[in-house]
This record gives structure tokens, sequence and C-alpha cells, in this order.
């Protein structure tokens, strides 16, 4: 009696087997970022020789399958090593996690770069290190695709996102997300804002000075702090004058010194006559960091000094 014929495969599926194989990533990243933690020391070695011969190689699938690996901890450095890659593909391959869809949380802090106990949207890791290549023209559009219709979640991650790409072109958006009644959304775009430096992003806080949440408004406070242009002294003049928190307030008038500008002096010297004996207090102690004088409470002295010595010199500039 024969044996039973063996089942056989059509060509064409066998054809497909074979390519799906050679398509699949040789290695395992998750199974080679176990390997470098290794006490073996040739384990270790032996698993970042591996590591870079993927890198050279632009076998970028290896890494992009370890973004989504169920171990959240080797979430962050394939994004890391996937960065590395200099082929056409491999940055097409990066650009795309930037995708709504394609966002994870991830145990990284992508400002210190490093690891970090409180989760955070990978697509701020793949942003920043996007930026840090140089930039790319095609990355905003993947972040901004969809993002009208996120949830607050994922839309306060876009934009924090937008701020670590640095590309002005999120402006526009970022102003409006600072309207966002979602106060975690409207801290995002704030934050973000505060990364670019220019009139456009300075337009956008200005809604955001009557917040009723005091942490937007210290975001507010954070984002102008690190603005040099003069059109800010306004939107400080703000704050130090009528923001309910006094901790602002006080933070306001101290910012306005970094500026001898009429427009600020003239409202130190102005806060000097008010009734409020911490605001007088403020004022005062800008005013001495500005000028370096000793001058006491008085008004009239330090509009003598403005007057005399230093407008002159202002409105050369």
């Amino acid at each position: 009696m024969k044996p039973p014929a063996a089942p056989q495969v059509p060509v064409a599926w066998a054809f497909v087997a074979a390519a799906a194989l050679a398509c699949a990533p040789a290695h395992d990243v998750q199974t080679l970022y176990e390997q470098l933690q290794n006490k073996d020391l040739e384990v270790r070695q032996d698993a970042q020789e591996k590591l870079e011969a993927i890198v050279r190689k632009g076998d970028y699938e290896v890494f992009v399958k370890g973004v989504s690996s169920p171990m959240k901890v080797y979430r962050a450095p394939a994004i890391l090593d996937l960065a590395r890659m200099e082929q056409p593909a491999a940055r097409a391959a990066l650009r795309d996690l930037l995708r709504a869809e394609r966002r994870e949380s991830i145990p990284y802090n992508p400002i210190r770069m490093k690891p970090s106990s409180e989760e955070t949207d990978s697509r701020i890791l793949v942003a920043h290190l996007i930026h840090a290549r140089g930039g790319d023209p095609e990355a905003l559009k993947l972040l901004l695709d969809g993002a009208e219709g996120q949830s607050a979640e994922v839309l306060a991650g876009t934009c924090y996102a937008l701020g670590a790409l640095r590309d002005a072109g999120a402006i526009r958006f970022l102003a409006g997300a600072a309207r966002h009644p979602d106060a975690e959304v409207a801290r995002a775009a704030v934050q973000a804002l505060g990364t670019f430096r220019a009139p456009g992003a300075i337009e956008g806080l200005k809604p955001l000075l009557t917040h009723p949440s005091v942490e937007v408004r210290s975001e507010v406070l954070s984002a102008l702090q690190v603005q040099e242009d003069p059109m800010v002294i306004d939107l400080f003049k703000t704050m130090a004058g009528s923001d309910p928190s006094p901790d602002i307030r006080a933070a306001a008038t101290g910012q306005l010194s970094r500026f001898k500008e009429d427009a600020a002096v003239s409202f130190l010297i102005e806060q000097l006559k008010s009734r409020d004996p911490a605001a007088r207090q403020n004022a005062l102690g800008a005013l001495r960091n500005m000028s370096g004088r000793s001058f006491g409470p008085r008004p009239d002295q330090w509009a003598r000094w403005w007057d005399e010595t230093q407008r002159p010199l202002a409105s050369r500039h």
C-alpha cells in the first residue's frame, strides 16, 4: 500500500511564502535589546554588533516592529536606533511614526532624552529626532493630518510633538489649539508655541492671558520668558497688573526688568505708587535689578534716573 501523497503547495503560494520570509526582519529587536542587558560581556557585545549591522544595512523593519513591542521599555530604543539610519526608506519609516494611528506610550522623557517612569506620546520623541537631524518638509503634514478630530489626549500629544518638530508652519494650528476647552490641550499648545521665536507665536499667546486655569496662565508666562521681542512687554504688563495669582504677578513684574524700554520702565515706576505693598516691592526689585542702582521706593527718584540717563539712550535704538 502506497503512503498518502504529500499535499501539493500551489506554485503561487509557495512564491508568496518565500517572498514573505525574504522580507521579514532577520532579527527580533526585543531579543537583541534583552541581550544588551545580559551579564555575559560576550553576549552584550554580540548583540551590539548585530544592532550596528542592522543599522548599516538599513534593515529598518526590525526597529519599526520594535516600536510596537509589547515590552514598552524597548519602544524608545527602537525609535532611537531607527533615527540613526540614513537610508531614504528608513527616514520615511521614521517620519511615518508621526501619524496619530502609529502613536505609542513610551516610558521615556523626550526632552531629557532618558528613560522615565512617566509615559509620553512616542510622536514627541520622533519629532524631536527629526528636528535634530535637520527637519523633514513632509513631517508637519503627517502630524496635522486629522488633528482637528482627535480626542483631547491625542491632541495634546500632537501639540507637544509639533513643539518638538519646531516647524513654524504649525504656529497657526497651535494658536487655535491653545483656545481648546480642555486645559491639558491648552497647556500643550502653549508650551509648543513657546518653542517658536516669532510674532505669530506671541500673538497666539495673547488670548490666554485671562485663561481661567492658573496652570495655563503659568505656562503662558513660561512661554513668554524665552521671548526677546519687545512686543511681549505689553503682555507682561497685563499679567503683572491684573493676574489673579500673586505669584504670576510677581514673576511677570520681574520679567519686565529684561527690557530697558520706556513702556517697561514707565510701568514699573508707576507701580511704585500702587496701593498694593507687594506690587510696590515687586516693581522696586525689578527696577533695581534692571539698573544696578539702589534708589529707594520714591517714584520721583526713579523717574529722574530714567529721564536723565537712560531714556535718551533707549530712544536711539
